[in-house]
């Protein structure tokens, strides 16, 4: 199984599930453990690209079931820690066993994997950011947020954004849990544009920050 070196980190990126779900496998270059994010489906896909690596985590941006199908068979494969945010943890129980908190770090080997907790999408969505490789789960796609349920979740979401997210460096590559990869940059760009045009009041749902 090969995977794209990314400076500090090896990643894979498979496609999964009747959704299109990305899973990440990141791997230490140096020690070869592993984190697996997101557990969508096509659990046999997922061990096969961790060969060769030890996964020492199993990390849940957010417990909606096309992200977490595969769970059960990981844990049972690879008895990894899994980690979530504890405000979605009986969600996934009895596998959440690893409390993810705002700014927690996480060694994976030698690389360090910092939580972001971002609600909005759900309460507890969370990204995960290591060197300039942000995870974000259904946070943030190329285009716009993840969809909301309210106007007050996607306020919550916008904040998530604009006010952590976007205080990463530009040239950050965001990895979402569906869909091609963006940057901040873009993102921020799109943004602006969102940002300077009316909305109505009770706007959510799937929103783009530009027309199509």
């Amino acid at each position: 199984m090969s995977y794209e070196h990314r400076g500090d980190i090896w990643l894979k990126r498979l496609e999964v599930g009747e959704y299109g779900n990305n899973c990440y496998i990141v791997i230490d270059p140096v020690t070869k453990q592993s984190a697996i994010i997101d557990a969508p489906a096509e659990p046999d896909r997922i061990i096969e690209a961790t060969v060769g690596t030890q996964v020492k985590y199993i990390l849940i941006t957010h417990t909606h079931g096309d992200h977490t199908g595969a769970l059960r068979e990981l844990v049972e494969a690879t008895g990894a820690k899994v980690g979530v945010h504890p405000t979605e943890a009986e969600k996934i129980a009895p596998y959440g066993n690893l409390m993810l908190n705002e700014n927690d770090t996480l060694q994976i080997g030698t690389v360090p994997l910092r939580i972001l907790h971002t609600p909005g999408h759900t309460p507890g969505s969370s990204c995960f950011i290591t060197g300039s490789h942000l995870f974000t789960g259904d946070t943030l796609f190329p285009g716009g947020p993840g969809r909301s349920a309210s106007p007050d979740d996607l306020a919550q979401e916008l904040q998530s954004i604009t006010k952590k997210l976007f205080l990463l460096m530009p040239q950050t590559t965001v990895y979402p849990g569906h869909g091609a990869s963006t940057t901040i940059a873009d993102a921020q760009c799109e943004h602006a544009y969102f940002a300077s045009q009316p909305h109505p009041s009770d706007l959510h749902g799937d929103v783009l920050w530009m027309p199509s």
